[in-house]
């Protein structure tokens, strides 16, 4: 692994080192193509470390995993050094495993790189110009893989995108995830047995993974704090899910609405609510609800965690219908439950809508592949996908999934010396097996 010598040109270039562009550089660099990583922190893990974005979302149906290889590689690795219990995980040891893996398959990293334009003519990306250190670099491709979470490289080469709810233009809202120490979890699990009228029902199910306790609810308690302007009319209740270290919990609760993450302006404004709403939280839970009363504020994420900005449009869209009818595809590349889920704007309704257990939909090559372009794949929260499709196939596991896919069909192509389009499907599944038997 390179640090401080990035050559001009790669076989590969993958834009946004999140868990979609890790997955994706190390399939493809695994397999044989020169393959660089370009982030603009100085850090690897995007909304797994930077947003703290814990747990894992459901990838699994009864017995069965439907996303291993590189996820599962990076699971292991976590597991080894005791960062993560069942499906819940620390952003720390996301970012020490997601290094190994990636130190392993020879893949170069350029950090504190921030993507400023595109050389874009007659359907092919040529190259990225990066700024780094107030000096500008540019670097050639073959391939380029977008999982800049917000379609950065199209945005620059001036190609086509959606952004937010076709109708309205609604944008999910963010959320600035925080952990917590000192929690008497036994406390507030049999609090909430007393109590179950005042949490979400699902909390009550009994599943495979017995060793994560997740709690979301306390209703009425959050209803009377923000009748008082203890915390802010966004807060409808509070989650959080338990961690590795005893008393330590994952929060997803803070709710911040009406703004755009795409604009520096706005997510800039993002930050400042969502660590007042994190300060009024925390003071509430201490003084408050059983269970708190000794615990503490640890960490607040890096950056707010972002839901939903600009999606490519691809020569396949993912829709909402493909999720809930459980659609299969001939060019499949990954598997995926996890139901459609929208975080709405103060003017609309969110929506949880889960499949039947049991239920898989597939993710189509086809959706890859950027519609005007030639050389370029797209994965992670911007892949191709109407609102529906993207608030289903936006978690973890599955952008891992479909940016290993990405880069099995980069490696191909350049190992084949041909068009990514025309890489053999039959080649592409056996090199993705992990995620479809």
């Amino acid at each position: 692994m390179i640090f401080m010598s990035i050559q001009n040109k790669y076989d590969v270039i993958v834009a946004g080192a999140g868990v979609a562009g890790i997955s994706a550089a190390i399939k493809a660099s695994s397999h044989g193509a020169k393959t660089l990583l370009v982030e603009r922190y100085s850090f690897l893990g995007g909304m797994s470390s930077a947003g703290m974005v814990t747990p894992f979302m459901k990838y699994w149906i009864k017995d069965k995993v439907l996303v291993r290889g590189v996820f599962e590689n990076l699971q292991n690795e976590m597991r080894k050094i005791e960062g993560m219990i069942d499906n819940g995980f620390y952003a720390l040891e996301f970012r020490k495993a997601a290094y190994k893996l990636l130190k392993e398959a020879n893949v170069d990293i350029l950090f504190n790189a921030e993507i400023i334009a595109t050389d874009f003519k007659d359907r092919i990306l040529k190259s990225i110009t990066v700024q780094s250190n107030n000096k500008e670099i540019i670097i050639q491709a073959n391939v380029f893989i977008d999982t800049s979470g917000d379609a950065s490289l199209i945005y620059l080469s001036n190609l086509p995108f959606q952004k937010g709810d076709e109708k309205t233009g609604n944008l999910q809202t963010m959320t600035l995830f925080f952990r917590m120490g000192g929690i008497d979890i036994d406390k507030v699990k049999e609090n909430a047995w007393k109590n179950k009228e005042d949490y979400f029902s699902w909390i009550f199910d009994t599943t495979d993974y017995k060793n994560i306790i997740s709690i979301a609810g306390f209703f009425n308690s959050v209803k009377r704090a923000v009748e008082k302007g203890e915390l802010h009319k966004e807060l409808e209740y509070i989650f959080f899910t338990t961690l590795p270290e005893k008393g330590e919990g994952a929060f997803n609760t803070t709710n911040i609405t009406g703004l755009d993450a795409s604009s520096s302006y706005d997510l800039t404004k993002a930050e400042i609510i969502g660590r007042e709403q994190i300060n009024r939280v925390v003071n509430f839970l201490v003084k408050e609800i059983k269970g708190f009363e000794n615990s503490y504020l640890l960490e607040s994420a890096v950056q707010v965690g972002v839901r939903e900005t600009r999606r490519v449009i691809g020569d396949y869209t993912i829709n909402g219908n493909d999720v809930k009818k459980g659609m299969k595809f001939q060019d499949a590349i990954a598997r995926a439950c996890y139901g459609i889920d929208i975080h709405g704007q103060e003017d609309e309704e969110s929506r949880m809508e889960e499949l039947p257990e049991g239920q898989y939909y597939e993710i189509p090559m086809r959706a890859l592949f950027v519609k005007d372009a030639d050389n370029i794949l797209a994965a992670g929260r911007c892949v191709s996908s109407t609102r529906e499709g993207h608030s289903a196939v936006r978690i973890q596991p599955t952008c891992s999934a479909i940016g290993e896919a990405c880069g099995a069909v980069a490696a191909l192509a350049i190992k084949d010396n041909c068009p990514i389009r025309n890489v053999d499907y039959q080649k592409i599944r056996k090199e993705l097996s992990d995620n479809l038997d």
